[in-house]
């Protein structure tokens, strides 16, 4: 198949034989390690079970997109994998044709549904996904259109691995959807804390008449962490809502139950404006650096109240308390850029200011220091 791209000297066309090391060399010139760790493993299953189509212009390949059907209950589901755009091309509508020939060729190979993942942080990725008619689906939706396959689906895209990122579906005529609310999300939330948190204190052999207190405290860890977030953006006059991550719930559960090791991937604060883009801007920033420095701020209050508890019962429930504030301030520290551009709070802190950064990491090493003497 070959289709026009928006800019006139843009030709997408399938991938020929002879051109997987041309692909191979876009993934290494323009991801980062972990990007093209992924993308190189889509890649490989589309030429087992879809395709491969390459943006063609006068400079060669500029951009590739790795196309998949696979059957989930019954029905051709078609899978939209790893869009990449050459660096110096970006912004010249590279990523739209692509899309848009994948949408003509699942037609032509009679696909039902149309599934694509992609972090919510306003990338480029996700607008284009929503102005081309996708919208992000959760666990109840999909449970309706592939049944229990829904748990195939997960592996198939690696989701289950993919804390950030989100399902969206291409939306069928006439077909009306409503996203869940931030309210329920946030209930979700805290729902999957709960369940990960009980197991870490089971994990942690804290004291059975504690551990109502410890979940209270763990409780309030997520929920101050994350107001801190929307009071921030808030008076910067910024929208937020919140979305809760199932397929990090579900590695935070196992990681705790095999493991016995506590991960905080259980939803994120997001900025409501489509098609706001993450910068280095003060706001930015500070939004995302308000919760790591309220998490420090309660596990501080948590450390420095362990020496008046009158029991042990009160002290467990605080070292609990203490330990999912650093825990959640660690996890947002860490400046990475996960697969699919999906960069952690973290990172963002560190690009605005390295040295608040490092000021907040530093802060976060003196009170695992301290908590380690309770």
């Amino acid at each position: 198949m070959v289709g026009p791209g928006l800019d006139p000297e843009i030709v997408v066309r399938e991938m020929l034989g002879g051109e997987e090391g041309e692909v191979r060399n876009l993934f290494r010139e323009n991801l980062g390690l972990v990007d093209r760790f992924f993308f190189l493993m889509a890649f490989r299953d589309s030429l087992k079970s879809g395709a491969t189509l390459l943006a063609v212009s006068g400079a060669g390949i500029v951009g590739s997109v790795s196309l998949r059907i696979l059957p989930y209950s019954g029905k051709r589901v078609g899978l939209i994998d790893a869009i990449v755009t050459k660096k110096g091309e970006r912004g010249k509508g590279v990523g739209k044709s692509l899309l848009d020939t994948a949408l003509c060729w699942f037609k032509g190979k009679g696909c039902e549904l149309v599934y694509a993942t992609a972090d919510r942080y306003n990338s480029p990725s996700w607008n284009m996904f929503i102005h081309r008619g996708f919208f992000p689906i959760g666990f109840r939706e999909q449970v309706k259109d592939l049944g229990f396959d829904f748990v195939r689906l997960w592996f198939d895209e690696f989701y289950v691995f993919g804390a950030g990122t989100f399902f969206l579906k291409k939306v069928r005529e006439n077909e009306r959807m409503a996203e869940a609310g931030a309210i329920r999300h946030v209930l979700v939330a805290l729902l999957g804390f709960s369940a990960v948190w009980l197991v870490i204190a089971f994990r942690w052999n804290v004291p059975a008449e504690s551990v109502a207190l410890a979940l209270g405290a763990g409780v309030v860890a997520v929920f101050f962490h994350e107001l801190a977030h929307a009071l921030a953006a808030k008076k910067f006059g910024l929208d937020t809502t919140f979305r809760a991550w199932d397929s990090g719930i579900l590695f935070s559960f196992l990681l705790a139950a095999v493991f016995g090791a506590f991960w905080p991937s259980y939803g994120s604060t997001y900025f409501e404006r489509l098609d706001y883009r993450y910068d280095a801007k003060k706001e930015t920033g500070l939004t995302y650096a308000s919760g790591p420095i309220a998490s420090l701020a309660l596990a501080t209050l948590f450390w420095a109240v362990s020496p008046h508890a009158m029991n042990g019962k009160f002290l467990a429930a605080v070292r609990m308390g203490s330990a999912a504030s650093l825990y959640i301030a660690i996890f947002n520290l860490i400046p990475i850029q996960a697969s699919g551009g999906f960069a952690w709070d973290g990172r963002k802190v560190f690009l605005w200011s390295r040295a608040l950064w490092s000021l907040l990491v530093l802060a976060a090493a003196g009170l695992a220091l301290a908590f380690s003497t309770l």
